[in-house]
């Protein structure tokens, strides 16, 4: 299953990137979201795990991630799963393009639920639903975050 959205923010990617990079302003944007912790030393790099814990209902989930691309202000690759036996994979990525002042975000998310069971493959149609209103839901915050972050004057 494969997700894609696009959007205008008027925003340079420099002023977008820490919206997708820092844990505490994904919790801005990204509802559901209670803890983003890395579990590897050091700055973020391709190879980077961490692990990012949702609150989906009354469920709380867990998902083991790594970093699988690393560009700043261009490209942030992630590979993330779940389950005992890892049966729901999530590859997401966040392609930037410079336009000046504004940004083009690109966004890609593909599912993969071919090892999980019957019963979770079943429901793969109502997680595409869910999963689409949920980003268009998340993605507008990200934009007006974003936006009246790079339109704020900075205090002297």
């Amino acid at each position: 299953m494969r997700i894609v959205y696009a959007a205008i923010i008027e925003c340079a990617p420099a002023q977008l990137w820490p919206w997708l990079e820092d844990p505490e302003r994904q919790k801005r944007w990204m509802p559901g979201l209670l803890d983003n912790e890395p579990t590897t030393p050091g700055p973020a790099r391709v190879g980077s795990t961490f692990v990012m814990t949702i609150q989906e209902g009354r469920r709380v989930i867990s998902f083991t991630g790594e970093i699988t691309n690393y560009a700043p202000y261009r490209h942030l690759g992630l590979r993330l799963w779940t389950g005992a036996r890892q049966e729901i994979e999530i590859a997401t990525d966040y392609k930037m393009q410079d336009l000046g002042s504004r940004t083009r975000l690109d966004y890609t998310a593909t599912v993969d639920v071919t090892t999980a069971g019957l019963f979770v493959r079943s429901l793969a149609p109502a997680f595409r639903l869910i999963g689409t209103a949920r980003l268009r839901r998340s993605m507008k915050i990200l934009k007006q975050l974003a936006e009246i972050e790079a339109h704020t004057p900075v205090a002297a």
